[in-house]
């Protein structure tokens, strides 16, 4: 049976938000420790490791992986001498909002990426506290929510200089002001989603479904009018996406297809996974990770359905969980779903009991240590 205190029931007052800075602040704390002992490690193991890009990673340090076309992106936009071709997949917010606060280009652009990465990912956790506690009066969930926001392994590029963790805060953000009513801020963070990230489109998915309860509930139809524009914001803002970057690089499409040759096409998910683990048996085991990623996530849906979430975060989970995973190329499956809120609160709310919450922090903080190390010693693309 499913506890009271642990399904999420709307509450009449939402607790002051800023009780919600101490659990956020401990677990963004954690995850970094966890992150600066990953490279550790690395530097560590790097000397007895045949390494696929040598000690490039370990040399770029925060600004690795994507972080270097994130970089290339706020100096030089698509069309500066040193922006590589594939560039055009990664949407402007974010390179642009570094560029904005390196003042133009006057100083490097690492710091304020590295700061803006680093201070959503807490300004999430504190969302996600007033999220839950807008949806239940278990203030012990939000706690734990909050603090389990960048334990999880895959979540350790919000650390990094990735666009992940403000994706985070303005979903969460999105939710929270969509479970209040608020529709026309709900509408600009679903614009803000659509610039960020392809997948900010996904976000339409929950607003669509909100609004269709509120109509089944008896919604008078002259009020429909309202969420016009929060479900169609999302969508907004990846056509301008693709507009900024038709206007640069003159293919409007250039990013989907970049995108979708690195995802080398669709596939459903259960054969992919399935293909995965054939691949195991003959030692094959590149997507060790992205599959236990794959199934630790849907498995937090199954928890999510089971704590009786909110049907649209439940839709919200299943679509993001869907193309994060179907593609023959399953790399960076983690990180790809982290983005949606849900699946922190789901795990919070498995943890409900006190061995399972050590059993988070532990695991947690050790699997982000030895994933961050992998991520570093270019064994693993996070």
């Amino acid at each position: 049976m499913v506890s009271t205190a642990e399904s999420l029931r709307p509450r009449a007052a939402p607790l002051d938000w800023r009780q919600g800075w101490r659990p956020a602040l401990l677990g963004w704390v954690a995850a970094r420790i966890a992150v600066f002992s990953g490279f550790v490690l690395a530097h560590v193991l790097s000397g007895s490791l045949s390494l696929p890009d040598g000690r490039l990673h370990l040399d770029e340090g925060l600004m690795t992986w994507d972080g270097t076309y994130y970089r290339v992106l706020a100096e030089g936009w698509y069309t500066g001498s040193g922006t590589p071709g594939d560039a055009v997949r990664f949407f402007p917010l974010f390179p642009g909002l570094g560029k904005v606060l390196s003042l133009g280009g006057a100083f490097s652009v690492d710091v304020p990426l590295l700061l803006l990465a680093n201070a959503s990912a807490l300004f999430a956790a504190v969302v996600i506290w007033q999220l839950v506690n807008d949806q239940t009066s278990d203030v012990r969930l939000a706690n734990r929510a909050a603090w389990m926001v960048g334990i999880i392994p895959a979540a350790n590029v919000y650390v990094f200089a990735y666009s992940e963790s403000l994706m985070l805060l303005i979903t969460a953000a999105a939710l929270l002001y969509l479970n209040r009513q608020r529709l026309g801020i709900t509408a600009a963070l679903g614009l803000f989603a659509g610039l960020l990230r392809p997948s900010g489109i996904l976000l339409a998915v929950p607003i669509v479904l909100t609004g269709w309860v509120e109509f089944r509930a008896g919604l008078p139809k002259r009020q429909l009018l309202r969420w016009i524009a929060p479900i169609v914001a999302p969508g907004v803002g990846l056509m301008t996406a693709l507009g900024v970057i038709n206007y640069s690089s003159g293919d409007f499409l250039a990013p989907i297809d970049v995108q979708r040759q690195l995802r080398d096409g669709f596939r459903d998910p259960v054969t992919r996974i399935g293909q995965a683990v054939l691949d195991f048996t003959g030692g094959h085991l590149h997507d060790v990770y992205n599959v236990a990623f794959a199934i630790g996530f849907l498995l937090l849906i199954i928890v999510a359905w089971r704590y009786k979430q909110p049907l649209p975060w439940i839709a919200y989970m299943a679509v993001t969980w869907v193309v994060a995973v179907g593609g023959n190329n399953m790399d960076s499956v983690g990180r790809y779903c982290v983005v949606a809120a849900p699946f922190t609160i789901a795990l919070a709310q498995w943890a409900n009991r006190r061995w399972a919450e050590a059993a988070v922090l532990v695991v947690g903080f050790a699997g982000t240590v030895w994933f961050t190390s992998e991520v570093v010693l270019g064994r693993i693309i996070p």
